[in-house]
């Protein structure tokens, strides 16, 4: 371990929040940062006068300390302190939870993707024991809460202008709703849904026609049998299995038994 060490640093692995591995890979990224007298490289930066609660929002935003090992050891916080020392390290938890959630808005609002209504409203209800790793999660977040509505976050998505991060983050955000979204909102499981409907159909009526008496005279060989109820029906079921916007390129014909299509 480098005998130079950021007191805050030193202060949060004092308290067992980081391991040695993580302060020296926290500490080795700061050397590195520290050579480039630029400050062009796109990593947040560490103050020297940060306290604690800094340095572990620091170390959660650079990734130098897992989001997921951190929420568990503080988890596990009540079973190995109690007293005091239990409630100074889930206050100093807590704190850098809030520094990096509202980072996250704060990029929101940066990049002219929410209003200053919203970025307070969204700081007035960040989580407090979940992170927000990223603006996406943040915009997330808020579409969640209300926040942000539904009609707000499509217009986000269709509007022509904006910074490359802000579209980065809609984009990303569109794909983590369609990701969870429930299977059967999904528009590919509706068409599924609707063929199935179409074949039952033309299977059920084959059989009915199988077992009715023949009628006296057969139709004409090559001549359709057009079923408007039918045809009907399964328009509206494909059309209601289309995406949103799509324009309407629809044309079915239900024809019976073995009758041939009518020429169009």
């Amino acid at each position: 371990m480098t005998s130079h060490v950021h007191p805050a640093l030193a202060q949060v692995r004092q308290l067992r929040l980081i391991t040695d591995n993580e302060l020296d890979d926290a500490i080795a990224e700061l050397e590195i940062l520290a050579l480039d007298e630029e400050d062009d490289v796109d990593m947040p930066r560490l103050a020297a006068g940060a306290g604690p609660a800094e340095a572990l929002a620091w170390l959660l935003s650079t990734d130098l300390l897992p989001q997921d090992d951190f929420l568990r050891r503080v988890q596990d916080l009540p079973r190995r302190h109690g007293g005091e020392a239990l409630l100074e390290r889930q206050q100093l938890a807590a704190d850098a939870l809030k520094l990096v959630n509202g980072q996250a808005i704060d990029t929101l609002y940066d990049e002219d993707l929410i209003n200053q209504w919203q970025r307070d409203a969204a700081h007035a209800s960040l989580p407090e024991k979940r992170l927000l790793a990223s603006p996406i999660d943040a915009l997330r977040e808020m579409l969640r809460q209300g926040t942000l509505t539904a009609q707000q976050f499509e217009l986000l998505r269709t509007r022509q202008h904006g910074s490359e991060l802000g579209r980065i983050i809609v984009d990303g955000a569109a794909r983590q709703a369609r990701r969870e979204r429930p299977a059967y909102a999904r528009p590919g499981t509706w068409v599924m849904a609707a063929l199935l409907v179409l074949v039952l159909a033309f299977a059920g009526r084959a059989i009915v026609s199988g077992q009715a008496p023949s009628p006296a005279a057969a139709p004409v060989a090559g001549q359709g049998v057009e079923r408007p109820d039918l045809q009907q029906r399964a328009a509206h079921a494909v059309e209601s299995a289309r995406l949103p916007g799509a324009g309407a390129d629809l044309s079915i014909t239900v024809v019976q038994d073995d009758a041939t299509p009518p020429a169009r």
